[in-house]
């Protein structure tokens, strides 16, 4: 009776729109396997359904033109950022709210069916003699696993360096990962899951609870005071140096480091402006640069993410060249550097023009960004980034060098 009930119901067929590749099988994967092909992926033609993925380059294009051609047709967009939208899903994607939308839709369709085809109910009897309207099965009545044995499909991104020529923009996992040793997500409302919010935020940090938030502090305030500050906390004591832009470091800096990956409360922090006489001890410690102190915390802070209040889609541009020889290298950095001096490009059009695995797009942002050397949003007139040199620029300028050769020729 379940082979002929399934038989009967039709699978939403479903259309996707601006992810890559890799996302897509992902998706196919766990239509086949996990929902057992209640879902199947279709061309734009013959699709029930459309999924729009609101982090690709020209995704509002792309999504006006849809309305346009498919007015009637449920969408469901998906972003890291929240949209206010009745179909919307939030990267990375929970399986079950997608299977739980995707139903939605599907028993709206079944009831459009029997409101215009009355008729069509199933003849199958029930134990007590009445009839019983054909309905799918409720997938998430069953556990959904994230992995099966026969095929172990990943639902989080590769830790590669290079994307697929057709990478799309998408910046984190479709799914949230998952480790192999896990056991099957499962559907009692008793469960305790970890929260949603988390998962969501997991490309974001707040530098302000670490210790790179606090070294920029107290670098920004000694440089408005033109005065040396010490910072003390859970370390060995700090000085910034601003006459020589310098800081000095009494701990080792590889424990510094190991530091910086853990939030620290305000209260166990001091930030001091120190008396005109008082600077760092002759003996012990170290002193370095605070730009290459300061952006190799940075890095080790982030580890891959962005901080907090960083608008994806806005337009970044380079205001000051790093001294890169002189800075910890980051992958893709001097590349990255040359395409944000030579236009304003968002993160999500650098991961896609690049080519490159988003972490490296994010590390570099957040070294660059705790240093003062990027903005985001449109250049002003009065702070424009490095414009490239055109070729009839450049044609101009060796016409008039050849012309002043020519000069000094003759009067030889």
């Amino acid at each position: 009776m379940q082979n002929r009930m399934a038989q009967a119901v039709k699978p939403l067929r479903i259309n996707i729109i601006g992810m890559e590749q890799r996302a897509r099988d992902t998706l196919h994967l766990f239509f086949h396997h996990i929902c057992h092909d209640s879902y199947v992926l279709a061309d734009d033609a013959t699709a029930d359904v459309s999924i729009i993925d609101m982090d690709a380059v020209h995704a509002e294009q792309t999504r006006e033109e849809h309305k346009n051609k498919h007015p009637e047709r449920p969408v469901i967009l998906v972003s890291l950022l929240e949209l206010n939208e009745n179909l919307f899903l939030q990267k990375p994607i929970q399986p079950e709210e997608l299977v739980s939308t995707l139903d939605q839709i599907k028993e709206t369709f079944q009831e459009i069916e029997q409101t215009a085809e009355p008729e069509i109910i199933s003849e199958n009897k029930s134990p007590t003699g009445g009839s019983e309207n054909m309905q799918l099965p409720p997938v998430l009545d069953v556990a959904i696993p994230v992995a099966t044995p026969e095929a172990e499909f990943a639902l989080a991104e590769s830790d590669e360096d290079a994307l697929p020529e057709n990478y799309s923009g998408e910046i984190i996992p479709l799914f949230p990962g998952v480790q192999q040793n896990e056991p099957p997500v499962t559907h009692e409302p008793e469960t305790v899951t970890e929260n949603p919010c988390k998962q969501r935020a997991a490309f974001l940090y707040n530098p302000a609870i670490y210790l790179q938030g606090y070294i920029q502090k107290a670098y920004r305030l000694a440089r408005q005071e033109n005065r040396n500050v010490l910072v003390e906390g859970p370390w060995r004591p700090i000085i910034i140096i601003p006459e020589s832009l310098e800081i000095w470091v009494e701990q080792s800096h590889a424990h510094l480091y190991a530091l910086s990956v853990m939030p620290i409360q305000a209260e166990d922090v001091t930030v001091r402006i120190l008396d005109a006489g008082e600077s760092p001890p002759e003996q012990g410690g170290s002193i370095q640069s605070v730009d290459f102190f300061l952006w190799k915390l940075a890095v080790r802070t982030a580890r891959g993410r962005i901080p907090v209040g960083t608008d994806l889609r806005a337009p970044i541009y380079l205001k000051h060249w790093p001294n890169l020889s002189r800075l910890m290298p980051i992958h893709h950095g001097l590349r990255i550097a040359a395409l944000w001096a030579n236009q304003p490009v968002s993160l999500m059009e650098t991961a896609t023009i690049m080519n490159i695995a988003p972490k490296y797009i994010f590390s570099f942002y957040s070294a660059t960004n705790a240093l003062g050397l990027v903005e985001q949003g449109v250049t002003s007139s009065g702070d424009e980034g490095p414009s490239p040199v055109s070729s009839q620029q450049e044609h101009e300028h060796r016409g008039l060098f050849r012309k002043i050769l020519a000069r000094l020729r003759g009067r030889s």
